[in-house]
């Protein structure tokens, strides 16, 4: 695997050059720090923009071209991660070596510009008729929220937390936020996605990479120079008491929900020891901690897990259960936690979670979405690439997991109580 740099004044290009895969995919990514009033628009934005352009008014006609570029995938999706907000435009295409077509390349490449920079746009405003569509569309995926009792409670619990946070920030924001946005709104978005983001294109896959640049520079319209590094981690206040809220729900079971700070570890140990801490904590299946003594020793729930928040410097655990239970299960949680910290469990179980650990990161190096978004976050935030970083945990200590369990400090306890 090669990795190349190419500076192209107002955006930079990011190569992987491998044999591995028989498709080459390409991410433009705009990035910004994370602004809660900006993210629902810019996730309206990202969808219309790969609907229709001028070139292809019609959702309709740009599933036509991509059919003619031998089932070319395109799509745009936003992300949160921490502090950073990102507006992603995906090209999946089948590398040319399979392609007996002299301007497949060049043809495959350019399509994604001329769609992003010619938007279907007149006086300033989009095309009515897509917005319209677009706008259903999300507004039924916000309603959709609804329905998922555990997504709801982690939500309104982050948002009790501390509403100001961007780590309680959604995406797709609210119905009311998508209300407000008009077509003429929706075009000061796009020309603001341009002026006040960073742009950074990755590609991995076989390709002559000197070519594929070239291609691109040729094609991506972009005068805005703005090349400052995304600043990731999210600065969550510690709370000296514990904030416990309890609401009321339809739903027919209640959601615990246990938010903690990560408060105070070094960079290192947050790329490594915490989510061995995590594995054996809560997310390692059925031998995790939390799942043996609440749903197998105790009986008390229908599922539980733990959530690793690396850039929001989170952990949180997750129960589904009956309103009865509530008390028990927090009791057991923390019972749990100080196991943790007084490294109560096995030498076999910590070099289990490591091997498995391990054995998924070297897995995820056989998939070109995970290789491409470990480079990324290389790139971005100085993460370990998949080699190093299973090396790295399996160094990780019993004396590194216990420091991580004296970073947590309780912050919410939420409760999604089920109605009767």
């Amino acid at each position: 695997m090669e990795y190349k740099k190419y500076n192209c004044n107002s955006y930079n290009i990011h190569t992987i050059k491998t044999d591995k895969f028989k498709t080459v995919r390409m991410e433009i990514i705009f990035s910004r720090e994370v602004k809660r009033e900006d993210m629902p628009i810019f996730t309206f934005l990202c969808d219309i923009l790969t609907d229709c352009s001028k070139h292809y008014p019609r959702r309709k006609d740009i599933a036509i071209r991509l059919e003619e570029l031998y089932k070319t995938i395109f799509y745009g999706v936003t992300n949160k991660v921490g502090n950073l907000f990102t507006s992603n435009f995906i090209l999946e295409f089948i590398d040319p070596i399979y392609i007996n077509e002299d301007n497949y390349l060049e043809d495959v490449l350019k399509f994604p510009f001329k769609v992003i920079n010619n938007p279907l746009v007149k006086n300033k405003e989009f095309d009515i008729n897509n917005f319209n569509i677009v706008k259903k569309r999300i507004l039924e995926e916000i309603e959709s929220l609804k329905e998922s009792p555990d997504k709801l409670a982690i939500t309104s619990a982050l948002k009790k937390m501390d509403s100001t946070s961007p780590s309680s920030y959604r995406v797709l924001g609210t119905k009311e936020d998508i209300e407000k946005i008009t077509p003429s709104s929706l075009y000061q978005a796009y020309e603001d996605l341009f002026n006040h983001s960073t742009c950074d294109i990755f590609i991995i896959g076989n390709l002559n990479m000197d070519e594929a640049v070239k291609i691109i520079k040729d094609n991506f319209v972009n005068h805005v120079i703005k090349l400052n590094k995304p600043k990731l981690l999210v600065n969550n206040k510690v709370r000296n008491k514990t904030l416990e809220v309890k609401e009321k729900s339809n739903f027919v079971q209640s959601t615990l929900v246990m938010v903690y700070n990560i408060h105070a570890l070094d960079k290192k140990l947050k790329d490594t020891a915490f989510h061995v801490f995590n594995y054996i904590l809560g997310s390692g299946g059925i031998e995790a901690k939390l799942y043996q003594k609440l749903r197998m020793d105790n009986s008390l729930c229908y599922g539980v897990r733990s959530l690793y928040l690396k850039y929001d410097e989170l952990l949180i655990i997750e129960v589904s259960l009956d309103n009865a239970n509530i008390k028990l299960a927090e009791k057991l949680i923390r019972e749990c936690l100080m196991e943790m910290i007084k490294g109560k469990y096995t030498e076999d179980t910590l070099n289990d979670a490591k091997k498995n650990l391990g054995f998924s990161l070297k897995m995820s190096s056989d998939n070109n979405v995970s290789l491409l978004n470990n480079y990324i976050f290389n790139i971005f935030d100085d993460l370990p690439l998949i080699d190093e970083r299973v090396k790295m945990i399996s160094e990780v200590t019993k004396e590194d997991l216990i420091t991580c369990g004296k970073s947590l400090r309780i912050n919410t306890i939420y409760i999604q109580e089920a109605g009767e």
